[in-house]
């Protein structure tokens, strides 16, 4: 084996390595999320000490599945669900990461539906 090609083969497996433990540490969450009236906008964020972005996932009715790290579902975490319309108020759902991961190892899926309230009324 020539030195370019044992140093080709050599960056395969590191980066075959490399891809394979940073998506070891994901977890594949199947998620649906139906509003009335359907049209709004979701999101999500993963909370701990720090202020962290939120994620945004599509417009309901949604279903599809999303990768969260393992380390959120511990219990110092909390998992924020928003869904958000124009004209209606924000709903939103919490857990921390352990209620999160039971619920949803219960059910094979995160389910919600909230029903949406007008502004103004």
């Amino acid at each position: 084996m020539s030195g370019i090609t044992r140093y080709i083969h050599c960056i395969c497996i590191v980066s075959a390595v490399l891809l394979l433990t940073s998506c070891a540490s994901k977890e594949a969450i199947n998620v649906k999320i139906h509003t009335e009236p359907e049209g709004s906008h979701i999101v999500y964020r993963v909370e701990s000490d720090m202020d962290e972005p939120w994620i945004y996932l599509g417009v309901t009715p949604y279903q599809g599945v999303t990768l969260m790290d393992s380390s959120s579902f511990s219990d110092n975490r909390t998992i924020t669900f928003k869904v958000m319309r124009h004209g209606y108020l924000d709903q939103v759902k919490k857990w921390t990461g352990e209620q999160f991961f039971e619920e949803y190892e219960h059910e094979g899926q995160l389910f919600w539906a909230p029903r949406l309230v007008k502004a103004g009324q």
